[in-house]
């Protein structure tokens, strides 16, 4: 007996993330990347992916009369989203601290020598937090994070009859996307925001390849969290909307579609970071926890 269209589909993407893996983890063992840098982000959240994928292959296989499975989907699902975002904008304050003329403003660096506990609070939300605005970003996804995997437990402890928690699991879940989707917007206008500070800056040049690869990756992301927003708030994208389900599991258009602008939206916004290593090779050998926190002045700065 062959697997139905969900198990395949998360196999299939289950392979296609083991081979991101496989290449991330040949970079730094043979060091063509630091330790340090921002692809360590990349690495990790490949790493939840194909734990997701796992999950969403065992869901495919064993069914959906265990409500343990597809809580994992969802939780395992948001933190992978969670940790793409975030590192995206860590690719794009990493290329403006090389590349600009000025320091990032989107999180301008500490100065040498400064405690640690500073930088802590300082990253996470501060009175400061005006003048770093990524500050603000952090404390935002943290709280979508915390909604969605809240929601997401939520359906453990609720039955199907029990309409009023399966209504706030919802609500819970749906806000929680709306918040990364503000934020992914933001994102993107932060990204055109240093296009036009890049063209002030070099006046007469191209737009820097790294710079539209993150604007890429920021649309197919926005596509992402779209999605995420309309499961929420329309029944045809609902995994809760008994109309989704067939004799064998969920049907599959359903599946179609969540893989369209879900599983595929973040594999090929992964795809498109990991290429900025070809575009931006003296960022990609640098240790970014080095440059968070050291001037200009050791660093070669590309044209």
């Amino acid at each position: 007996m062959g697997l139905n269209t969900k198990a395949s589909a998360a196999l299939l993407f289950l392979i296609l993330y083991a081979i991101l893996f496989a290449l991330l983890l040949l970079g730094f063992l043979t060091r063509r990347i630091k330790s340090c840098s921002r692809y360590g982000v990349i690495l990790f959240y490949v790493t939840i992916r194909l734990a997701s994928q796992s999950t969403e292959l065992a869901l495919g296989v064993v069914g959906y009369e265990d409500p343990s499975f597809l809580v994992a989907c969802f939780v395992l699902g948001a933190e992978g989203y969670y940790i793409l975002i975030l590192g995206t904008y860590s690719f794009l304050i990493s290329w403006q601290i090389h590349n600009s003329a000025s320091d990032s403003w989107l999180e301008p660096r500490f100065a040498s020598g400064s405690p640690w506990y500073k930088q802590l609070f300082s990253s996470i939300i501060t009175a400061s937090s005006i003048r770093r605005p990524k500050s603000v970003v952090n404390f935002l996804s943290n709280i979508a994070h915390a909604m969605i995997f809240t929601g997401g437990t939520m359906v453990t402890r609720i039955n199907n009859t029990d309409q009023r928690n399966l209504a706030s699991s919802k609500a819970l879940r749906t806000t929680g996307q709306a918040i990364f989707l503000t934020i992914n917007i933001f994102l993107i206008l932060c990204i055109v925001n240093t296009i036009q500070q890049s063209r002030r800056e070099h006046p007469g040049k191209q737009i820097h390849p790294t710079l539209l690869l993150l604007l890429a990756t920021c649309t197919l992301l926005f596509v992402r969290g779209l999605y995420g927003v309309m499961s929420g708030v329309l029944p045809g994208f609902n995994y809760y909307d008994p109309n989704n389900y067939g004799e064998t599991g969920l049907t599959s258009s359903f599946i179609i579609s969540e893989y369209i602008m879900g599983t595929t939206m973040e594999w090929a916004s992964c795809i498109l970071l990991m290429l900025t290593y070809f575009t931006s090779p003296n960022d990609s050998r640098t240790a970014d926890s080095n440059v968070y926190s050291e001037g200009k002045e050791d660093r070669s700065v590309e044209a």
